[in-house]
């Protein structure tokens, strides 16, 4: 059973446009220019609003870019704590990984901050708490929710800018290039490269993650 996420937020200001109508816009914004053409000037033009409400209600382009990747948080459900915690680990990346490849331009910000916010707190509770129920230590559980969400973003983020596709025929031609000697290996596994599935990288490692941690118990 899906829990019902409490960290929804509205928010609203005395100048142009409510917070979260800026916030929206400034995701499809990004998704539609990446993050090289982003500003808060180009983004203001794009709504019709004057720029300096962006810097009120965000002070400035970092402010907006965390609530950015805030708003993708929020939209990360969680299950049940009835679940068993390596169900609970397991839906959240998968989570994380939908959002992704969704959104792979904003999703990248979320390498960004320690915290986006409320919504990444209540997450991270979350975390803590199915590792705390797996029966880790207090300096486990720090250090295996981080390095889960190391893990899990950096894969989602991978995945979602194409490095962890299958390699294609312009790849393929590239190793076929390759000298015989010293890339016997990379020849040999071409094929197997090719035919990677759509999730599967992810899926091994998220799994060897969890499996790992288990060891330390």
């Amino acid at each position: 059973m899906r829990m019902k996420n409490p960290d929804k937020i509205k928010t609203t200001g005395p100048k142009g446009l409510a917070s979260q109508t800026m916030v929206l816009a400034a995701i499809e914004f990004m998704e539609d220019v990446g993050d090289s053409a982003f500003s808060l000037r180009k983004l203001a033009s794009k709504i019709a609003c004057d720029p300096m409400s962006l810097q009120y209600h965000f002070k400035s382009k970092k402010g907006l870019e965390r609530a950015m990747a805030e708003e993708l948080t929020r939209r990360i459900s969680t299950i049940s704590h009835t679940a068993s915690w390596e169900d609970r680990l397991k839906h959240l990346a998968y989570q994380y990984r939908e959002i992704a490849l969704a959104y792979p331009n904003t999703f990248k910000l979320m390498q960004q901050f320690w915290s986006t916010g409320l919504a990444d707190y209540i997450r991270a509770e979350y975390v803590c708490q199915a590792l705390v129920d797996a029966g880790f230590n207090d300096n486990q559980v720090t250090s295996f929710c981080l390095g889960y969400y190391a893990c899990i973003i950096g894969l989602a983020a991978s995945e979602a800018g194409g490095l962890l596709r299958p390699a294609d025929d312009a790849d393929l031609q590239d190793i076929q290039r390759l000298p015989n000697q010293g890339f016997e290996l990379t020849k040999k596994l071409a094929p197997a490269f090719n035919a990677i599935e759509s999730g599967q990288v992810f899926a091994y490692t998220v799994n060897l993650f969890i499996e790992g941690i288990k060891k330390a118990l």
